[in-house]
């Protein structure tokens, strides 16, 4: 009781005289693009095939789905896939040199790793973290996919993703694709999307500020 009394009046004195309090929003996607994974898991729940992130970072949107799968009445398999150590150097040179960004730009995930990040969902069976580039995946051994979130950021990533991953796709399964945005660091992504929709006559919604759908 004394334990528990101190550590509230604790938490007073921080809460008034410090930002540890303060709220955050700990998530790199706007809240519609949360809104939309919810939305689209519900839809995609009886059909057959797994599901998959492509770009998790720390995890905190894989975090966020593995609540959410609790709650769905089919526990797919979650396929997180990354090369848990930052860009592939011939996409960031293809960055520099074709698209004219600059190398300070493209610096991020370098903290990541892939032991720990797998340590850290040891508590979600349903998880199964593939260390990879995913220009060399093979989608056959994860297929077929029902739902899935693409963001790796750059344009040769995000091209050779979509052009493969669109024949394992269930029948009405959803694909998320991020970073659907122009003139930004990581506007890659948006290009490679739009020649994708373009040359295949693919059917697309935008959702937020930076999110493209498509249906399958």
């Amino acid at each position: 009781m004394l334990v528990k009394i101190l550590k509230e009046n604790i938490k007073k004195i921080l809460f008034k005289f410090s930002n540890l309090g303060s709220p955050r929003y700990s998530y790199n996607l706007d809240p519609s693009q949360l809104a939309e994974i919810v939305n689209s898991l519900n839809k995609v729940d009886e059909l057959d095939g797994n599901i998959c992130e492509i770009g998790v970072a720390r995890g905190m949107t894989t975090r966020f789905i593995c609540e959410h799968l609790k709650d769905l009445k089919i526990k797919p398999k979650y396929y997180c896939i990354d090369t848990f150590s930052s860009f592939v150097k011939e996409d960031i040179d293809h960055e520099i040199k074709q698209r004219n960004k600059s190398k300070s730009e493209l610096i991020g995930f370098s903290y990541n790793n892939y032991d720990k990040w797998k340590k850290n969902f040891l508590n979600f069976p349903e998880v199964l973290p593939i260390q990879a580039d995913i220009k060399n995946f093979d989608f056959n051994k994860i297929a077929p996919i029902k739902f899935a979130i693409l963001d790796v950021d750059l344009y040769l990533p995000t091209l050779s993703s979509l052009e493969r991953i669109k024949n394992h796709m269930s029948k009405g399964g959803i694909l998320m694709v991020d970073d659907i945005k122009k003139n930004n660091s990581w506007d890659g992504a948006s290009q490679a999307f739009y020649e994708i929709v373009k040359k295949y006559s693919l059917n697309y919604r935008l959702v937020g500020k930076k999110c493209g759908i498509i249906q399958f």
